[in-house]
This record gives structure tokens, C-alpha cells and sequence, in this order.
């Protein structure tokens, strides 16, 4: 293996990591157990699949969504906060790819 698949095989594997770790922090206050970590999970893969073709815009968009986690929380119950940010995170992925379908159309 060359080192540029060694590089982006490490942006992919880091960025689905870094998600996955970040949400099993900041719903620790509110999930417990399987739950907790069947949630960042779940992140961390579609964080990763997402990494696979908007490699740094998925980790921006994943970002918002836990900032808007945070925020949201705050406002109403945690599971409704869960869901919510669900839906900016998938929300923020689609965006994510489409910017780069159009920036790629366009070359």
C-alpha cells in the first residue's frame, strides 16, 4: 500500500472515530447503557460512509449536529433533542454531498 491510501484510510477511520466518540461524551447525561452506545454507533457509521465522499464536510456537518444537540436539549426532552439532531445530521450529510456532486459536476 502507498502512503496516500495509508492517509485516507486514516482521515476515514479517524473521523468516523472522532463521531463516534464525541456523541458517546455529550449524551452520556442523558442515554444510558446500550442505548448510549448503539447511539455513536450509529453516528460513527454514517459519519464514516458519509467521510467516503465529502471526506472533511462530514465532520463539519457533524459538528452542527452536536452543537445543535447541545443547544436543543436544553429546550426540550433529551429524546426529542436526540431525534432532532438526528434529522440535522442526515440533513447536513445530504447537504454535504450534493455540494460536492455539484462542486464535481462543474470541474
Amino acid at each position: 500500500m502507498n502512503a496516500d491510501a495509508l492517509i485516507i484510510a486514516a482521515m476515514l477511520g479517524g473521523s468516523a472515530v472522532f463521531a463516534g466518540a464525541v456523541t458517546y461524551a455529550i449524551t452520556g447525561r442523558d442515554l444510558r447503557g446500550w442505548s448510549r452506545a448503539a447511539t455513536a454507533l450509529g453516528v460513527a457509521l454514517l459519519v464514516g460512509a458519509a467521510a467516503v465522499f465529502v471526506l472533511y464536510l462530514s465532520v463539519i456537518a457533524f459538528l452542527a449536529c452536536a452543537a445543535a444537540y447541545l443547544v436543543i436539549r436544553r429546550l426540550v426532552r433529551p429524546t426529542l433533542a436526540l431525534a432532532a439532531s438526528g434529522l440535522v445530521l442526515f440533513g447536513g450529510l445530504s447537504g454535504a454531498a450534493m455540494l460536492m456532486w455539484v462542486a464535481l459536476s462543474e470541474m
